[in-house]
């Protein structure tokens, strides 16, 4: 998919990486399991959605967004993912019964930039000067030293084929891979039947519209 090649046939939804682009800048692609089978038969695995459902106790998990992820070697701050909440993103749904799973593609060690999560924080109140695609963490460090001087950072060191999971309101980040190998992960973002979706106007109005089609958001486990 990467490389642009559709074994579906059908495109993703969004490319936020071409070919000829800097191949040490991040690439992200959005729900690339309409282009790959193998993709789709990854996020769609019944063991994986009931493993969810354990974990966020829920009785049924709903794909709604994939991304690929990957984060080559030597790319400096262009691996810098500056803090935030998914929910500052989805004003479409209400925090509570969204979540993110991370699935490691690759092995995750401390120097290949992993996933940092803010352990409690998301029973915090908003933090302001937040912002994923601020590049200036240490900026950011001073804000979050400012709301919660003594926050605890954890990072998601995990072997490939290991999954972590962080729900809307949970305050991560990540910085440079100065590893030798790419950090490659897929990234589900999921709702349970306890989700709730909010009416907005604006740009985002129309975006979880194919909500009820199985082949764009499908469900994975339903009790």
């Amino acid at each position: 998919v990467i490389q642009g090649k559709y074994g579906t046939g059908n495109p993703p939804e969004a490319r936020f990486w071409e070919i000829d682009d800097d191949p040490k800048s991040i690439i992200k692609i959005d729900k690339p399991h309409f282009s790959n089978q193998k993709v789709r038969d990854l996020i769609t695995d019944n063991n994986f959605g009931q493993w969810l459902a354990n974990v966020t106790d829920a009785k049924r998990i709903q794909v709604w967004h994939s991304q690929v992820v990957w984060k080559p070697p030597g790319g400096g701050k262009k691996g810098y993912a500056g803090w935030h909440r998914d929910i500052q993103y989805w004003p479409f749904w209400i925090p509570d019964g969204v979540f993110t799973a991370w699935i490691a593609l690759s092995d995750v060690k401390p120097e290949s930039g992993p996933v940092r999560y803010i352990q409690g924080s998301n029973q915090w109140e908003n933090v302001t000067g937040l912002d994923f695609f601020d590049k200036n963490i240490t900026e950011q460090d001073k804000i979050l030293q400012g709301a919660h001087k003594d926050y605890k950072v954890i990072s998601a060191t995990i072997r490939k084929g290991q999954v972590s999971v962080h729900s809307s309101l949970t305050y991560h980040s990540s910085i440079e891979n100065t590893s030798q190998t790419s950090r490659v992960g897929m990234v589900v973002h999921f709702c349970t039947d306890y989700a709730e979706r909010i009416s907005i106007n604006g740009e985002l109005t129309h975006y979880l519209d194919g909500i009820d089609n199985q082949s764009i958001c499908p469900t994975i486990y339903k009790k």
